[in-house]
């Protein structure tokens, strides 16, 4: 899946972060390849505002580079 096609329920993506990376994370490995370093660090920032499975969350931080929660 091209992170361009993402359905992102607008014509362009909105500029709120958090919104976009939750869409991230929705789609999320599938659009790992297409990931620029500021998607990345969106991602993260946001990610325990993000309502996605706990074990997404970890594979997130995993594969972007973020520290591991330890809860």
């Amino acid at each position: 899946m091209k992170f361009s096609k993402i359905n992102w329920d607008y014509p362009h993506p909105l500029k709120d972060e958090t919104w976009r990376a939750r869409r991230i994370a929705e789609f999320f490995p599938f659009v790992l390849d297409e990931l620029t370093g500021e998607d990345r660090e969106v991602l993260l920032k946001h990610l325990d505002n993000i309502n996605v499975p706990y074990e997404r969350k970890e594979f997130i931080r995993m594969v972007c580079g973020g520290e591991q929660d330890t809860d």
